[in-house]
């Protein structure tokens, strides 16, 4: 389940739609509904994995750089053009909890990504620092696969760095619940 999580996430691991346009800050009660929403799509998570849809959806959905880092918005659309059914599927899933997929896929877009700033902010507020510090001849010198996936942490962490301060807030709210959910995913 974490490799689903980091699919959708990394299909379905954190803002496109109406009701959530582009730079409108997250509210707690958007987080609370976010996370409440995550066992809902669970069990397909779990069925797409089993299936190898995951993997297939992996290119459309790896942070990219040159890219915003928009893991479940990425998913969603990657779900929709790919799997129409199981979009269906994730839409019933969402739907109680007041989401469409693509609100839905934004919502989480915003909530992890501030969830994994305010994370950065306590485990290692230097890490963008030492990221930035790099030289970049020793990115020259790296083989080619390396060198993309240092652009594309750096890429993630720059977005992560740019969390809205509204946006952590919100988050810090249902932070309690995010490490639980995530810690029992870890372990699964």
């Amino acid at each position: 389940m974490k490799k689903f999580m980091m699919a959708l996430g990394a299909v379905f691991f954190v803002v496109a739609g109406t009701a959530f346009a582009g730079d409108k800050a997250l509210t707690a009660d958007t987080a609370k509904r976010f996370v409440a929403s995550l066992p809902s799509v669970e069990d397909l998570g779990k069925e797409l994995e089993a299936e190898g849809k995951t993997d297939e959806m992996r290119f459309d959905t790896d942070p990219k750089a040159g890219q915003e880092f928009k893991p479940y918005s990425n998913a969603v659309k990657a779900l929709k053009a790919k799997y129409p059914s199981d979009y269906g599927r994730l839409s019933m899933a969402v739907k109680p909890h007041g989401f469409s997929a693509e609100e839905w896929g934004a919502a989480g877009d915003k909530v992890m990504i501030a969830y994994m700033a305010l994370k950065m902010e306590k485990e290692s507020p230097d890490a963008m620092a030492q990221m930035q510090a790099m030289d970049p001849a020793m990115l020259d010198m790296m083989p080619p696969e390396m060198k993309a996936q240092m652009a594309q942490m750096k890429a993630m962490m720059e977005t992560v760095a740019a969390a809205s301060p509204e946006d952590k807030k919100a988050v810090a709210e249902v932070e309690g619940e995010l490490d639980a959910y995530m810690d029992a995913q870890a372990e699964s």
